[in-house]
């Protein structure tokens, strides 16, 4: 199973899970799954703090990393006020995997 597949695994049982997620990106990488949820269900942080989990096979065979972001700290994210971690990449690497509605 490929990062990505998991990605979309992941992203489908998150929003499943909160109704308030509206978006889900995904920072393609070969190794780990990354993720960024944009969710109603949180506060503006102003920060970004990324969640870290350990392999759980067999469904997810690698580590991922999951950042949840109120809309309002998105937006900041799309403006460049708030920058993601570096493995991450640049907001324009990112995918949208899945969308709310």
């Amino acid at each position: 199973m490929s990062p990505e597949v998991v990605a979309k695994l992941l992203a489908g049982e998150h929003m499943s899970q909160d109704e308030g997620i509206r978006e889900v990106y995904w920072a393609p990488a070969a190794n780990e799954v990354r993720l960024i949820e944009v969710s109603g269900s949180v506060g503006d942080a102003g920060e970004l703090l990324p969640f870290r989990f350990s392999p759980d096979p067999p469904d997810v065979p690698f580590h991922s990393v999951v950042i949840l972001l109120s809309p309002r700290d998105w937006e900041r994210v799309v403006a460049g006020d708030l920058k993601l971690p570096d493995t991450f990449g640049t907001f324009t690497a990112l995918e949208r995997i899945a969308k709310a509605g």
